[in-house]
């Protein structure tokens, strides 16, 4: 079978906070992470939904899990199946989660696909689903295998995003901060704006005090990354929201308005894996350089 977008294929997994849409409209798979409440273990996006994390949290403790072995096979062998015959991994970070090395040893056992595994460091939630559509665009307009991966390293690097989360509690709950600090933060109403580094580690760009100040905050981060940019170089937008669409609505609508010119704005929902660690009421918003001249957005 003769694929219909040429040899490569890009795979994901279920923290790329990407729209159904775009896995119909270009060659992206996506690998369901897992998350474990007690002794249940479900599929991200498949088996549980981050609004039922959220309905749950409040009672229940929630973890994160690496996809399952049967599931990375089915996903290769899904590709091979479609007529690909080449694969660009895009993984969570791994200084998040191990899943880009476990996928590593399970890509070296195949002898019918040629696979990178490129660690996604900075790329977290939508900025990671914003990689992909892009790698997806070159591969699909016929950009070679090796001239691919180069450019998705570059992409890596030239792609920043930031996350404003209501409330510092699940990061404690996951052992990421102190109870103290933790406490202190929901008292005086501080709303941390977390960036990614080129590491892959989480770390604050920013705080302000209130959900207000926090939304101006989070476009001013974005302004000022993109006049620290490149002034020539086309860019893509992303934003995301955790069961708060109507401000993820507003967002959008106010980074088009302070930040124009973009190639194309992308739009995506918080999956269950994150929403395990950052709860709910999420916004993110980020910018992506593109050095190498893209392809025609159809």
């Amino acid at each position: 079978m003769k694929s219909p977008f040429g040899k490569i294929a890009i795979l994901t997994d279920s923290s790329c906070d990407l729209p159904q849409k775009f896995f119909k409209e270009y060659p992206i798979f996506r690998l369901p992470l897992i998350v474990t409440c007690g002794e249940t273990a479900y599929r991200d996006g498949v088996e549980i939904t981050a609004d039922e994390v959220y309905r749950r949290q409040p009672s229940e403790n929630f973890k994160t899990s690496l996809p399952l072995r049967q599931d990375v096979d089915a996903a290769f062998d899904a590709i091979a199946r479609a007529g690909y015959s080449q694969v660009i991994v895009l993984p969570l970070s791994s200084a998040l989660s191990s899943t880009a090395g476990n996928l590593k040893l399970i890509a070296a056992e195949r002898t019918d696909l040629e696979i990178e595994v490129i660690d996604s460091r900075r790329c977290a939630s939508i900025g990671l689903g914003m990689l992909a559509v892009q790698a997806a665009q070159y591969a699909a307009a016929g950009m070679e295998f090796a001239a691919l991966r180069q450019v998705v390293e570059q992409m890596i690097d030239d792609t920043t995003v930031f996350f404003c989360i209501d409330t510092l509690e699940y990061l404690r709950r996951g052992g990421r901060i102190g109870r103290v600090t933790a406490v202190a933060g929901s008292l005086l109403q501080i709303k941390p704006i977390l960036t990614i580094g080129s590491d892959g580690v989480i770390g604050t760009a920013a705080k302000a005090r209130g959900r207000n100040a926090a939304f101006a905050r989070l476009l001013d981060l974005a302004d000022a990354a993109r006049a620290a940019g490149p002034a020539d170089l086309p860019f893509n937008l992303v934003v995301c929201d955790g069961a708060w669409s109507e401000e993820g609505k507003r967002l959008t609508a106010e980074l088009k308005k302070r930040i124009p010119g973009c190639r194309q704005l992308l739009r995506g929902s918080i999956d269950a894996t994150l929403a395990v660690h950052l709860g709910p009421h999420l916004l993110g918003c980020g910018i992506q350089f593109l050095r190498t001249p893209p392809p025609a957005v159809p």
